[in-house]
C-alpha cells in the first residue's frame, strides 16, 4: 500500500510539472537522414526543447515506426532533453536491409558517436525503450560509449535465448507471428494466411513459405540462437533501470540482464516486476487473463514514463529527488496483490523447498493420484504417457505473445489437466500462506522411446472450489539439455536427468489452496513440437509417437522446487 501511495503522489508531482513546462512549449522539431559510414542513411527524428541550448540526449531507436514515438518525444523535450527518435535500419523511412536484431548495435554505436558532436547535446546520451526498442538501448552497453550514461528499459533483453529459444524449444507462438508482421509490413505484403494453420507445418521450417513470405531469421535459426552470445554483462558500468511483468513473454530475459550485471559487473541497478504482460505502459488494464490484480497494479499513465524520467533526472541531471534512496527492488506479490520490497532479487531470504512427484495409482490426468510430497516415496516408482505430436496438449494461458489477448495470463487449467497425456501432482493444502519468491525449478528423471523430445512443466495453484490458475511454466528439449550450443541425442528408453525452468515469479500460496505440476511434453503453439526424431524438428518431415516414463524413487527422485520466502 505504502508503494501504492508513493506511486500516485510522484504521478500527481509529474502531471503538475508536465503541466508548468507545457506553459513555456517551444519545442523545436526536424527530421533528417542520419547518414552511416557503408552509406546507408537513417530516418530520424530530433525533438528539442529550444533551438539554441545544449542538453542530454534520450535515444529512442525502432522497427515499428517512428511516427508512433512522437509522443515520448514531446513528453522528454518537454522536461529539458533533446530526444532523438529513429527508424532502424531497412524500416519504415531509413534505408538498408532489415536483418531484426542482427545490426542494431552496430549500428547504435554509429548513431551514439554522431549525437555526441551535435551542437544540442550536452555529451550525455540515454537509452529507453520497450521491447525491441529497449534491446536496441541495452546491446550497446558493453562498448562503454563515452556519452552513454543510463539506460530505462522495460521488456527488454540482451541475449535472446531465454525468450526465442526456451530449454531449446522455438517459442512458436512469437516467432511465426511476429516475423510474418514484420515481412508482411516491410514489403507492405497483405498475404492471406491462416496463421493457425501455419503452426502446423511440417517440416517447420517451410512455414513462412507456405504463407507466401519469407525471413532470413526464420531462416538462420543458428544465428539468432546465438545471437549476442559474445555480450560482456562485466563490462557494463552505466545505471539500468529494468521493468517486466510475471506473464511477459519477455520476462525472463529482462531479468537474466538484471541478473548477470549483478554477477559481473558494478552498475547502479534497479528492478520493478508487476503482474503484466507485455508493453505495460500502454494498457489500463489490471486484468491479465481471468485474474483481476486491482488497481494497486496499474502505475497510471505516465507511470513508467515518469519513473524513466526521474531515472534520467538523477543520473544525467544530478537531481536529487530520491530515486536511489528507495528500494533497489520492487516486485508485485500475486494474489497477496501488494508490493513488496527487497534489495536484491531473488531475495536473500529464501529457502528452497523441494516437493517430490510421487503416486501410487498413476498421476495420469486430474482423476490419478499424483501428489506433491515433502519427502521422497518408494511407491510406484514410475509414471507413463504417451505423446504423439499430431495430438499435443494445447497452451491456455501463460507469458505469452501480446498478439494473441485470447492465450495471456491466468486461465483455469482444469481442463487441460482431463488429458492422459498431461501427469498431475499435487499437494495437499497449506496450513498457512506462504510466500513464492524467484526462480521455480522442476528437476526430472525420465526416459522416452525417442531420439529426441521434449518435457514440459507447469506450475498451478489450486483454491478450495478447485480452480487452477498457471504461475509458470518451462520446457527442456532434450537434445538441449546441456545447453542451447549441444545437440546431444537420447539413447531410447534409458533414464536421464532434466532440468527445467520455470521462469521466476512471487505470489502468495493462502491457507487451505494447493500447488500443483503438470508434467507431459507439449505445449502448443506456445512452443513448437518435438516430432520425436533424430532430425532437429524445425527441419523434420516425419514423426513418431513416443512412450514417456517419469521416475519418482530414492534412485530417481523427481521433485519441484520452489524458493519460499522466510519471514
Amino acid at each position: 500500500m505504502k508503494v501504492f501511495i508513493k506511486l500516485i503522489v510522484l504521478l500527481l508531482l509529474c502531471l503538475i510539472s508536465e503541466w508548468s513546462v507545457a506553459q513555456n512549449d517551444k519545442i523545436v522539431q526536424q527530421t533528417i537522414k542520419l547518414p552511416l559510414s557503408d552509406g546507408i542513411h537513417l530516418s530520424t527524428e530530433i525533438f528539442q526543447p529550444d533551438s539554441t541550448g545544449r542538453y542530454p540526449v534520450i535515444l529512442i531507436r525502432t522497427p515499428y515506426g517512428k511516427y508512433l514515438m512522437g509522443d515520448y518525444g514531446n513528453y522528454f523535450a518537454r522536461h529539458g532533453y533533446v530526444t532523438v527518435v529513429q527508424d532502424v535500419r531497412g524500416k519504415f523511412d531509413s534505408e538498408g536491409e532489415y536483418a531484426p536484431f542482427l545490426d542494431e548495435k552496430k549500428d547504435g554505436l554509429e548513431v551514439l558517436d554522431w549525437i555526441a558532436k551535435q551542437p544540442w547535446c550536452d555529451g550525455q546520451i540515454a537509452g529507453f525503450g520497450t521491447s525491441y526498442i529497449g534491446f536496441t538501448a541495452l546491446t550497446v552497453m558493453d562498448a562503454q560509449h563515452p556519452a552513454l550514461k543510463a539506460v530505462f528499459n522495460t521488456s527488454g533483453w540482451i541475449k535472446p535465448g531465454k525468450m526465442n529459444n526456451p530449454g531449446g524449444a522455438l517459442h512458436l507462438g512469437l516467432a511465426l507471428p511476429w516475423l510474418l508482421h514484420e515481412e508482411t509490413e516491410k514489403k507492405r505484403n497483405l498475404a492471406n494466411y491462416d496463421l493457425d494453420s501455419l503452426y502446423w507445418v511440417i517440416p517447420l521450417q517451410n512455414a513462412m513459405q507456405a504463407a507466401g513470405v519469407s525471413s532470413p531469421a526464420w531462416g538462420s535459426k543458428s544465428a539468432y540462437m546465438n545471437l549476442n552470445a559474445d555480450f560482456d554483462f562485466s563490462k557494463v558500468n552505466i545505471p539500468v533501470f529494468h521493468v517486466t511483468g510475471w506473464y511477459d513473454f519477455v520476462k525472463e530475459g529482462t531479468i537474466e540482464n538484471y541478473l548477470e550485471i549483478a554477477r559481473q559487473s558494478k552498475a547502479p541497478q534497479k528492478l520493478l516486476v508487476g503482474p503484466w504482460f507485455h508493453n505495460q505502459e500502454h494498457t489500463s488494464l489490471t486484468e491479465v487473463g481471468e485474474e483481476d490484480f486491482g488497481k494497486a497494479s496499474y502505475l497510471g499513465d505516465p507511470g513508467i514514463r515518469a519513473l524513466a524520467l526521474r531515472w534520467f533526472d538523477y543520473w544525467l541531471k544530478g537531481k536529487k529527488n530520491g530515486i536511489m534512496d528507495e528500494p533497489m527492488v520492487e516486485i508485485f506479490n500475486m494474489f497477496h496483490n501488494e508490493w513488496e520490497a527487497f534489495e536484491t532479487f531473488p531475495p536473500k531470504n529464501i529457502q528452497k523447498t523441494a516437493f517430490y512427484l510421487s503416486s501410487q495409482k498413476g498421476a495420469n490426468s486430474l482423476h490419478g493420484d499424483g501428489w506433491l510430497t515433502t519427502i521422497s516415496k518408494k511407491q510406484n516408482a514410475i509414471d507413463t504417457f504417451s505423446y504423439h505430436p499430431l495430438n499435443p496438449v494445447p497452451t491456455n494461458g501463460g507469458a505469452n505473445f501480446h498478439f494473441f489477448p485470447e492465450q495471456l495470463g491466468i486461465k483455469d487449467q482444469r481442463d487441460i489437466e482431463k488429458r492422459m497425456d498431461v501427469l498431475v501432482y499435487s499437494s495437499e493444502p497449506f496450513s498457512e500462506a506462504q510466500d513464492v519468491v524467484g526462480n521455480v525449478q522442476v528437476h526430472l528423471f525420465a526416459a522416452s522411446e525417442g531420439e529426441d523430445t521434449d518435457f514440459t512443466a507447469k506450475l498451478v495453484l489450486v483454491d478450495k472450489s478447485g480452480y487452477a490458475r498457471n504461475i509458470c511454466d518451462g520446457i527442456i528439449r532434450a537434445r538441449h539439455r546441456n545447453g542451447l550450443d549441444k545437440n546431444d541425442l537420447l539413447m531410447p528408453k534409458k533414464v536421464y536427468e532434466f532440468d527445467i525452468d520455470l521462469g521466476h515469479t512471487a505470489f502468495q500460496i493462502q491457507a487451505g489452496q494447493r500447488i500443483r505440476l503438470e508434467i507431459s511434453s507439449s505445449n502448443f503453439p506456445k512452443f513448437d513440437r518435438n516430432l520425436n526424431v533424430a532430425t532437429d524438428s524445425f527441419e523434420a518431415s516425419e514423426w513418431k509417437t513416443v512412450k514417456q516414463t517419469i521416475y519418482h524413487s530414492k534412485k530417481y527422485p523427481s521433485q519441484l522446487i520452489l524458493p519460499i520466502l522466510q519471514k
